[in-house]
């Protein structure tokens, strides 16, 4: 493992987690960590659960150990959850945390919730070594049984929407199971959705080299609807021909001068000295195409919905050269149809999968900050070999961690403290990053 530290403002620590996660050592598509709030067990015992998504058809339940500084040491196996008949691609806690969605190649959500004691299924072996098991709730299936590749709960949890590999976005009532709309926009596989935490928005990005953004709205009968066509489509985009640095140390936020920089939150981007000029700016592709080797594009919002950002970016530089890149957009530029407002180039290898941490930080004394929030936001970046950590406060990656798997990257997590991440691969394991305490110092 190599760990390149981009900033002395604290020492991380990372380490890939030797066990045996699921059968025959398949692959962890997806991993989720269940919000604070509902970690308990049955006997009151407060639990830090991590569910992990695999190639052997199942789901299965964590509880996260730590030692006395709070470092990550390994986890404890709490339960296996099996209904699926394919591969499970995704899995994720709805907001509260009380209800478990997995998604798989057999064409259904499944949709669980603790049970308060062991419940053994009629005819179905249950493992000894079991904690706790999981009923489901509810079952969605998609009409055609085709593969999903990701999903998203609504930030009430009465819905949850989905991407699929026959082009189409699903949405379902988590009450009925009922399909409430299907969206066939895209021309491609959809490889990621994520559904806005202020609940206007639901976007998603496909195989076809663009990122749909769709407004949702309620009836008289507080029913959801969502038109059949996206409100913006990126696509392309009039970008700045820049000149990106090879190494991820010099990389800095790079803006093109013709996008609106203002939040409709109040929070406009500071475009200073390192802001690009608007001379030499052409339209260009801002995605990889379908022959990009990876079943996910997992795109999402920041927990405050301010920014939007997007994987498998990619950035021409003057030469005519592809760079790897994410793209971001504000929720100012996404109500005015605009495209993204920033880029974060350089990376390596192509990203597949970005997430938030769920909590505010506070702002570093040190630096003025690019975006101009009264708090930090980090996020992390995961490409087909590398953790890639920014903030809105820095000018370029803050931490970047490589050489922990053999394998393709797949998914990342945070803990509900904002402290750890967990990352899953190919190869079939998980490994975690603590962060020290003056990157994740809270905001209050």
């Amino acid at each position: 493992m190599t760990m390149e530290e981009l900033s002395s403002i604290s020492t991380i620590t990372a380490k890939t987690l030797a066990l045996h996660w699921h059968e025959g050592g398949a692959a962890i598509y997806s991993l989720c960590t269940q919000p604070d709030s509902s970690c308990q067990s049955q006997n009151g015992q407060h639990l830090e659960r991590l569910v992990t998504g695999g190639g052997d058809n199942n789901a299965r339940v964590w509880n996260i150990v730590r030692n006395e500084i709070g470092e990550v040491t390994g986890v404890e196996y709490l339960s296996t959850i099996t209904k699926h008949t394919q591969a499970v691609n995704c899995v994720r806690f709805n907001n509260t945390g009380d209800l478990l969605a997995t998604a798989s190649d057999d064409g259904s959500i499944m949709i669980w919730e603790k049970n308060e004691q062991i419940v053994r299924d009629f005819g179905v072996d249950v493992e000894d070594d079991i904690k706790e098991s999981w009923s489901t709730k509810i079952v969605c299936y998609s009409s055609n049984m085709s593969e999903i590749y990701d999903i998203s709960w609504s930030p009430d949890s009465k819905y949850i929407c989905c991407g699929l590999m026959d082009n189409v976005i699903r949405i379902f009532n988590i009450s009925t199971g009922a399909l409430v709309q299907q969206i066939a926009e895209h021309n491609h596989y959809v490889q990621g959705v994520t559904w806005d935490p202020l609940g206007e928005f639901i976007c998603s990005q496909s195989a076809d080299r663009s990122v749909h953004f769709y407004q949702v709205s309620y009836n008289d009968d507080s029913a959801l609807t969502i038109g059949p066509n996206a409100m913006y489509k990126s696509i392309k985009s009039e970008v700045v021909a820049s000149t990106t640095h090879e190494s991820l140390s010099d990389e800095i936020i790079q803006t093109p001068a013709n996008m609106n920089t203002e939040s409709t939150i109040g929070t406009p981007l500071k475009v200073g000295s390192n802001t690009l000029s608007a001379t030499n700016q052409r339209q260009q592709h801002l995605y990889h195409n379908e022959t990009l080797p990876s079943f996910f594009r997992r795109l999402t919002f920041s927990p405050d919905g301010a920014l939007l950002v997007s994987t498998s970016g990619i950035h021409k530089n003057e030469q005519g050269q592809e760079r790897n890149t994410v793209w971001v957009y504000t929720r100012a530029g996404i109500m005015n149809h605009r495209g993204p407002i920033a880029h974060l180039p350089g990376l390596r290898k192509p990203a597949i999968a970005v997430r938030f941490s769920p909590i505010k930080y506070k702002l570093r004394e040190d630096i003025e900050p690019v975006f101009a929030f009264p708090y930090r936001l980090i996020f992390a970046v995961v490409t087909q070999d590398s953790i890639v950590l920014y903030d809105t406060q820095s000018k370029g990656a803050i931490a970047i961690v490589t050489g922990l798997h053999y394998a393709n990257l797949t998914d990342v997590a945070w803990a509900s403290s904002g402290k750890t991440l967990f990352i899953s691969s190919v190869d079939g394991f998980v490994s975690t990053v603590n962060l020290g305490d003056s990157i994740a110092t809270l905001y209050t």
